[in-house]
């Protein structure tokens, strides 16, 4: 070998060995920086005219492990969706209280009971009225204001599904922005650029929110796509479409989250937007969804049963009871009846006039299955009754007494008045103890033939899935002239989803194809007479209907202001009874005594939610609410302490493949080093080489 070729060998091993040990330089500068990928050299000989005549650097290679890549963007994203739901679950824990704690929802329903036993010892104090009162009212508050707590942690879930779609779009941007990049300097021969890290640090940050799964490609480009194969980034760019609302209440219709595809070239859409709910299977979002759309429905619509069935328990006893001295006038709510409308009564009621001392001044017997329509019951109590009067007018039944007297309502003890369940003064609230903003019960009573009476106009709906997702979206214009008919029409248009019924106590009943799906009311135009009120609120028909049982609680304002309105007797009539006789008195606690009762009353339940159906007491049920939510809780806590463990191992292993390791480090730069000290002296040896032959010639 020649000099020449020694001093080469000699250059070409300083020059690698200067690159080698920049690299290392670089990687122990980077040790800490996350998302860095460590670069190794691979040198490899040179030839000339197939000489070996030097070292060359073959390829700086940065280390990536496409296996744990994917492994831990999958973590990231299941640990995303675990946090997200063990946040809320949280909240929801503050919101409704601990099983033993004194301010959960609970123990307010316990202390309203308690308070009500209390009162059947003395209805006539002043005191034990006043605090019955107080802690019902309590009661009532609180299951309205976790109601609408409930609407308010749906609203913020859908602030941050809002804000985390913006960041998903900034990600999207980058990382096909980085891809291009990338595939410029891979074809350059740069094969392991920092933007390489840069796009897995993005990446990594896309799939907090959302499942991705990459695929790589040979020019140096990753394609990224949801777990579900949906392509988010390829040859096109895409964009989240979301534009939900600033305000959430129980009615409330999410628009979908859409996927659009975006022409890179002009910046332009590309074919229509699809839907992502039903496609997104993990991330941030994919938690909020679940939030938003079934778990915080589900107990919304578990507390509009519990307010619902203690609404319809205090109402039915207090509407068959009567305050001490009776009031002059019994005014009902808003039924959506029309004077037209059947009866539907079987069974008897008594109506009484009483002056104030508690004497009867007349009493009217009424067989209301012998009643035709709501008129006719009005003309027969106005016949019957010289001492009083009855009107109806937009849904609203009002009873009167005249010349100063009361007037007070009671069931027939063996074959009481019923309406799909409910006696006379209950079904139209004539003397209801609680007030609310939506109906306690749907069950109106109609059959399939009698005439609908609404007015011409249309319902739009909304069949939402458990993801989420819209599984349909349909529309029902008001026609025909039964109600029967108006059932028809529903079935027609959600054919193949759902199926409505009408039960035999007029409840609309809707069973979907998708386990779980529920309706929602984007709008209804219809309206019943002159009630106001529309096809979908007089059935009590989408989820938020049911949600808002729960909603607007009260006491009744008169009775609220003063406790001796509370009915606490009974009328006492019998077959004998004749007018003058004393019927009502201040220590008949009879009307408390079933209030007390209610404690122990056995209501059949629903399945809701998760809980099944059955009969036990709202103390009970709410008990099961609030277990059923600590294991929902428990639970999430347990699912982000397993996705936290396993996001850690997998994120241990591929810093352990793909991170810095000082050491290894280090020692490499020894090796360079000595590599590089022998190629100088190499080339210093050459050099005194050189000078000898000088001297020598």
């Amino acid at each position: 070998m020649s000099l020449n070729a020694i001093l080469n060998t000699a250059t070409s091993g300083l020059q690698t060995n200067q690159t080698a040990l920049k690299i290392t330089s670089n990687n122990i500068a980077n040790v800490n920086t996350e998302g860095y990928h460590r670069r190794v050299v691979d040198f490899g000989p040179r030839l000339t005219g197939g000489v070996l005549s030097g070292v060359n650097i073959d390829e700086v290679r940065r280390i990536a492990d496409s296996y744990l890549a994917g492994e831990a963007t999958s973590s990231i994203g299941s640990l995303g969706s675990a946090r997200v739901l063990a946040t809320y679950f949280d909240r929801v824990q503050d919101l409704i209280g601990s099983l033993d704690g004194n301010s959960s929802l609970g123990a307010r329903i316990s202390s309203a009971m308690t308070a009500l036993t209390q009162l059947s010892v003395d209805p006539s104090s002043a005191a034990r009225r006043n605090s019955a009162i107080s802690s019902v009212t309590a009661a009532l508050s609180a299951i309205s204001g976790m109601a609408t707590n409930i609407q308010s942690l749906r609203q913020d879930a859908n602030t941050q599904l809002t804000t985390n779609v913006s960041s998903v779009n900034t990600l999207l941007s980058r990382i096909y922005e980085l891809n291009t990049k990338i595939k410029i300097a891979v074809a350059g021969g740069d094969t392991s650029t920092g933007l390489m890290d840069h796009r897995d640090t993005a990446i990594a940050e896309l799939s907090k929110f959302l499942d991705v799964r990459t695929y790589d490609q040979p020019d140096g480009r990753v394609f990224v796509s949801l777990s579900d194969g949906t392509t988010l980034i390829s040859d096109m760019g895409s964009a989240l479409r979301y534009s939900g609302p600033t305000a959430v209440s129980a009615a409330t219709s999410f628009p979908s989250v859409m996927l659009q595809r975006i022409d890179p070239e002009g910046n332009n859409d590309i074919g229509p937007p699809v839907a992502l709910e039903s496609r997104i299977r993990g991330g941030e979002i994919r938690g909020l969804l679940d939030m938003r759309d079934k778990a915080l429905p589900d107990l919304a619509e578990q507390l509009g049963l519990v307010g619902a069935a203690l609404v319809e328990q205090l109402n039915a006893v207090h509407n068959d009871s009567a305050a001490v001295p009776a009031p002059a006038t019994l005014t009902g709510r808003n039924t959506g009846l029309l004077s037209t409308d059947a009866l539907n009564f079987t069974g008897n009621a008594t109506i009484a006039i009483v002056d104030a001392q508690g004497a009867l001044v007349q009493r009217l017997d009424l067989n209301l299955s012998g009643i035709s329509t709501i008129g006719d019951l009005v003309s027969a109590i106005n016949g019957g009754l010289g001492a009083g009067t009855a009107t109806f007018a937009n849904g609203v039944l009002t009873l009167n007494a005249s010349s100063g007297n009361g007037i007070g309502m009671i069931q027939e003890p063996t074959t009481p008045s019923s309406r799909a369940g409910r006696g006379l003064s209950q079904f139209f609230g004539l003397n209801d103890l609680v007030t609310s903003a939506s109906p306690s019960s749907f069950a109106t009573g109609v059959a399939s033939g009698d005439t609908h009476g609404f007015s011409a106009g249309t319902a739009e709906f909304v069949l939402r899935g458990t993801d989420g997702s819209i599984l349909r979206t349909f529309n029902v214009t008001v026609g025909g002239s039964s109600f029967g008919d108006i059932v028809t029409s529903l079935n027609a248009a959600a054919s193949g989803y759902a199926t409505f019924a009408l039960g035999s106590d007029g409840s609309l009943t809707m069973t979907p194809v998708s386990a779980g799906a529920r309706l929602e009311v984007k709008n209804d135009t219809t309206t019943r007479g002159t009630t106001g009120v529309s096809l979908t609120q007089f059935f009590g028909m989408g989820s938020a209907a049911r949600m808002n049982q729960a909603a607007g609680l009260g006491v009744r304002s008169d009775i609220a202001a003063n406790s001796s309105k509370m009915a606490l007797a009974q009328l006492d009539l019998s077959s004998t009874t004749v007018v003058g006789d004393t019927v009502l008195g201040i220590s008949d606690n009879r009307g408390a005594l079933r209030l007390a009762q209610i404690a122990n009353t056995s209501v059949t339940w629903p399945s809701s939610g998760g809980l099944a159906s059955g009969s036990m007491s709202i103390g009970d049920y709410v008990a099961q609410i609030m277990g059923a939510q600590s294991d929902l809780k428990n639970a999430a806590d347990a699912e982000v302490e397993y996705r936290t463990d396993v996001h850690q191992e997998v994120a241990a292993r591929r810093s352990a493949v793909e991170g810095v390791n000082l050491d290894e480090e280090l020692a490499n730069m020894m090796v360079f080093q000595q590599a590089y000290n022998a190629s100088a002296r190499l080339m210093t040896t050459v050099q005194q080489m050189y000078d000898t032959l000088l001297e020598v010639v």
